[in-house]
């Protein structure tokens, strides 16, 4: 069961460094994709047959064969690893893209923020200065009509009367003051008016800024979701690019794959020789337990046929030698 296991491990691990690979490939030489494919792929194919005949037919090979085979294995085994590391710096690269589309649409609205909280503070100091110029034109209306508009007249009493003096309206006095109130009275509206516009403009230029603050918490919440704001975490811990953690972390996967994938492709063909060597072995002393059954004439008993073959094996080769000390 575990020779198994073991196959089937190296199969997955085979399989999948050869489509990273073969995928890193075909990107790099898309102008021929399909052709790059099929010969990264039979050039995967071919490294696992050179790995297990390299191992199977070690000692029946010349040296100029089992050279170049080894060469060619650890040759492939480079073009593997670079055909991995290439298509996970592309996987990386087109989510970094997205992200750094996000961060941009962050930065604009974030730009759009700034521009409107500079605009309501220009706002608040209009609103400030309108408020003081009608607190001053309110004095001046006070003070217009508290102004008097009767002048005195000086009335002659003839000769046997001193002068009187009475205050008469002074229709002139009536009329000024009349157009200065009014005046007044129009510029204050005027200024009120201006001041709520303004604070109807701050009104609308909040509840944007409140519409600005959700879209970038958003935003974020989408950057944090992604598959790589975790290895923005830690470069921001090292104080690091994300691209050096990122691409240190393919160095190592790259590192451990192709290699792992063909020790574990080596460790099944010892496994699977192994038994293969031993299966040989009992059918040659079984070979040689008949050839000692015919020249000794002992037969093997019945309730011996069920014992395990090392044992009866075990027992052949006692028999064998007795003979041979015999003879």
């Amino acid at each position: 069961m575990f020779k198994y296991l073991l196959g089937l491990s190296a199969l997955l691990l085979a399989g999948c460094g050869a489509f990273f690979s073969v995928k890193g490939i075909g990107l790099l030489f898309s102008g021929s994709f399909i052709a790059s494919i099929i010969m990264a792929s039979s050039l995967e194919f071919g490294k696992i047959m050179a790995t297990s005949f390299l191992y199977r037919y070690w000692q029946r090979i010349n040296n100029i064969i089992r050279s170049y085979l080894l060469a060619a294995i650890i040759v492939l085994m480079a073009i593997t690893s670079l055909g991995i590391f290439g298509f996970l710096s592309q996987a990386f690269y087109s989510t970094k893209s997205g992200i750094d589309g996000i961060e941009s649409q962050v930065v604009l609205l974030e730009n759009k923020k700034q521009s409107f909280n500079t605009q309501i503070a220009s706002n608040n100091e209009r609103i400030k200065t309108l408020t003081e110029t009608r607190k001053n034109q309110e004095s001046n209306l006070t003070k217009a009509l508290d102004q008097s508009t009767t002048t005195t007249v000086t009335k002659s009493g003839g000769l046997f009367s001193s002068d009187t003096q009475e205050k008469v309206v002074d229709k002139k006095s009536v009329e000024l003051k009349s157009k200065t109130l009014d005046t007044m009275q129009t510029s204050i509206s005027s200024l009120e008016s201006n001041i709520e516009k303004i604070n109807n403009i701050n009104n609308t230029l909040l509840a944007e800024i409140n519409t600005v603050d959700s879209s970038i918490i958003f935003l974020r919440q989408q950057i944090t979701k992604s598959d790589i704001g975790t290895y923005k975490f830690i470069a921001e811990a090292f104080n690091v690019k994300m691209e050096t953690v990122v691409k240190w972390f393919i160095l190592i996967i790259v590192c451990v794959f192709d290699p792992l994938a063909v020790s574990l492709l080596l460790a099944y063909n010892i496994a699977s020789n192994k038994k293969e060597n031993i299966e040989t072995k009992v059918k040659i002393l079984e070979k040689e337990k008949l050839d000692i059954e015919t020249s000794s004439g002992e037969e093997i008993k019945p309730e011996q046929k069920d014992e395990p073959k090392e044992h009866i094996i075990e027992k052949i080769y006692k028999n064998f030698n007795y003979c041979n000390r015999r003879s």
